[in-house]
């Protein structure tokens, strides 16, 4: 099967579950971020957060790779609202590696466009 039609299109039944996955994930970083907003977490669940995070940004990562290599035209797909849309969602996390972003609420709430990361479903 053709790799470019499992990510682009629903059509078959692995593009299905290919898009079925991608919200999973999406849903799930959501979850993550909502969780990580609550008080007094012990540190093993904080420290879970963390590798939850770790862990979706690098599937998100390896997803806007996917789309990025396969567009016909890749400049168009990076200036396209979806592209931009992903690059933005899995951006802060890069940022922060260099700084704490807990200090950087602004970065910290650019992880909720990932719910804008739905509109492509």
């Amino acid at each position: 099967m053709n790799l470019k039609r499992i990510v682009e299109e629903t059509d078959t039944p692995a593009g299905r579950v290919f898009d079925s996955v991608v919200v999973l994930l999406i849903f799930t970083s959501i979850a993550t971020f909502s969780f990580e907003t609550l008080p007094n977490l012990p540190p093993a669940v904080i420290s879970g957060l963390e590798l939850a995070e770790v862990v979706l940004v690098g599937l998100f990562t390896i997803e806007y790779g996917l789309r990025l290599a396969l567009a016909d035209d890749r400049w168009r797909f990076v200036r396209s609202f979806s592209g931009l849309i992903d690059l933005v969602a899995i951006l802060p996390f890069y940022v922060s590696l260099g700084i704490d972003l807990r200090s950087v609420r602004a970065l910290r709430l650019l992880r909720l466009l990932r719910i804008l990361k739905l509109a492509r479903y």
